[in-house]
């Protein structure tokens, strides 16, 4: 199970000897925490009522509100937090998850002021749980949110241990795909489910705009900045479902088309071509599902990957199409393995001449006078080839060799 624990105002309850204490233990100089105690401690506040401050008060404890150190310190508290929940699990009374069979075990995420718990769904892991968050906030001086807090629970554990556990704790229970942070909680079977939020959201937008008169320049501006803007930041992460894509898609070409006043109007071409450059005779609009694997990383596949880490690796085939070496130093680049000499069609380069000791790109590259080697390059490679290498521009100082994009979806 995992618990989504929300911590109720924390800059506000942060005890200062907790603090104080915190620095101190994680070895920071005495002199050095006086002082970070007095930026913390020299605060006072005044309610204003009608516009008229009232009288001046000194708090006892609290961080201030966008102070730029604020974030910080409170990061030195939640160090508390993860020394009771890694204590717990080094003796034993805790047990967290693992993304993979030989990976490290993980009993907690920490980030800023939100904390996510994993754990058993046994009465010890509840027990210990509960423990471990009374004696943070009689140290910190902070206080669960329970109200807020969720608790999720994988499809194994039994619906009287759900209930169990969440009446037990006071945390109500949720398997939805929630959001954190603008992304899913959790992807199981149900991925549109998941997504579809994403389509709500472009329906909303269009929905309120239908209405207004705008001109096909302002609907190609709404487009562009606004309504495919909305899932960039989803497509980052995840590999989105085509269906997702092409239903999104579908929104935007019904608003580019629709007449004024709601009115729907004729597609007199396919969403497709809009998509096409300018000059090719497109607006230069998004596809939708070819950009989702733009945005997404290249990664090892690993072993029973979950839905996260295939959106990620989905890319890997594009990527290794279309991404060609620039020539730096030369020493990571092979000369007939890589892709490295722009010649029109970027294909694998042969030598006519067999030379052992010449493997690297750098063996070609005279980094005295970061010049090529000539003659060895014309007694090794066709007269072609030779030249296509003689032209690749090589900087002044040696600097490592970088991958960039050199091929068109």
């Amino acid at each position: 199970m995992a618990l989504k624990i929300d911590m109720s105002r924390t800059y506000d309850r942060v005890e200062w000897g907790f603090l104080k204490q915190m620095m101190i233990k994680m070895g920071f100089g005495e002199e050095w925490v006086d002082m970070i105690m007095q930026c913390v401690e020299t605060v006072s506040y005044s309610v204003v009522l009608n516009r008229i401050p009232g009288t001046t008060f000194i708090p006892k404890r609290g961080l201030r509100q966008c102070d730029p150190l604020s974030p910080l310190l409170f990061l030195i508290c939640n160090g508390g937090l993860s020394t009771l929940l890694r204590l717990e699990a080094e003796e034993g009374r805790l047990k967290g998850i693992k993304a993979s069979r030989r990976g490290p075990s993980i009993s907690h995420l920490l980030f800023e002021d939100d904390c996510i718990l994993f754990g058993e769904a046994m009465e010890r892991g509840i027990t210990t749980f509960e423990r471990v968050l009374k004696e943070y906030e009689k140290c910190s001086g902070q206080c669960v949110n329970y109200g807020k807090s969720t608790v999720f629970f994988s499809s194994n554990t039994a619906e009287p241990v759900r209930a169990t556990i969440s009446n037990q704790l006071g945390i109500r229970r949720s398997n939805d795909a929630e959001n954190y942070l603008g992304l899913p909680n959790m992807i199981g079977r149900k991925k549109r489910r998941a997504f579809q939020h994403l389509k709500d959201r472009i329906k909303t937008k269009v929905d309120s705009w239908c209405t207004r008169l705008l001109s096909q320049g302002g609907k190609e501006v709404f487009i562009k900045a606004v309504l495919q803007a909305i899932p960039t930041y989803t497509m980052s992460c995840f590999l989105l479902p085509l269906s997702i894509c092409h239903e999104m898609e579908q929104l935007m070409a019904n608003f580019w088309w629709r007449k004024g006043q709601g009115r729907c109007g004729i597609h007199w071409c396919p969403w497709s071509q809009l998509c096409e450059l300018k000059d090719d005779g497109g607006l230069g609009y998004r596809n939708l599902a070819k950009f989702n694997l733009a945005l997404l990383a290249k990664s090892d596949l690993g072993n029973l990957p979950s839905y996260t880490w295939k959106s990620i690796w989905a890319v890997k085939g594009l990527l290794l199409t279309g991404l060609r070496w620039r020539v730096g130093n030369g020493r990571n680049i092979s000369i007939e393995e890589d892709v490295w000499v722009p010649n029109g069609e970027d294909l694998l380069i042969k030598k006519i001449v067999n030379r052992p000791n010449v493997i690297k790109v750098e063996d070609l590259i005279d980094n005295r006078n970061r010049t090529w080697r000539a003659r060895l390059i014309l007694n090794t490679f066709s007269v072609e080839v030779a030249q296509k290498i003689m032209q690749i521009p090589l900087a002044f100082s040696s600097h490592e060799d970088f991958f960039s994009w050199g091929a068109r979806l």
